[in-house]
């Protein structure tokens, strides 16, 4: 599989940013339409078939995914990001665990564990 960046819940403007820093390092993004946002992450990563029709999920915020990429990757692209100024606060890694959720799941557990590490501020 190819390196590859989940971009959901993302104004376009932005996404297409994040596009192009992406690929500067060899990533490519995959832009998650709202009608998408149902699908498995395995689904919108390819691995799997995506289903006919996915149940609505509710996303309020911005999130990455970051999936198959090669050691020292994500090192160097979440200083990118910062430099180019494209903040994103909710991000994971596709996980054996977190492939079967729906972009809904996750927003759930990001936010979750973003709320329990404000707290701890």
């Amino acid at each position: 599989m190819h390196p590859l960046m989940l971009c959901i819940h993302m104004e376009k403007e932005k996404s297409l940013r994040l596009a192009f820093l992406a690929m500067s390092l060899g990533v490519a993004m995959k832009p998650v339409t709202p009608d998408q946002e149902g699908q498995t992450l395995g689904a919108l990563c390819g691995l799997e078939p995506l289903k006919a029709k996915a149940p609505a999920v509710l996303v309020e915020e911005e999130m990455l995914v970051f999936a198959f990429l090669p050691d020292g990757t994500l090192d160097r692209l979440l200083p990118a990001l910062r430099s180019a100024g494209l903040s994103v606060r909710l991000k994971a890694v596709l996980t054996p665990t977190n492939r079967e959720w729906n972009c809904g799941q996750l927003y759930q557990e990001l936010k979750g564990e973003a709320a329990a590490f404000d707290r701890k501020k």
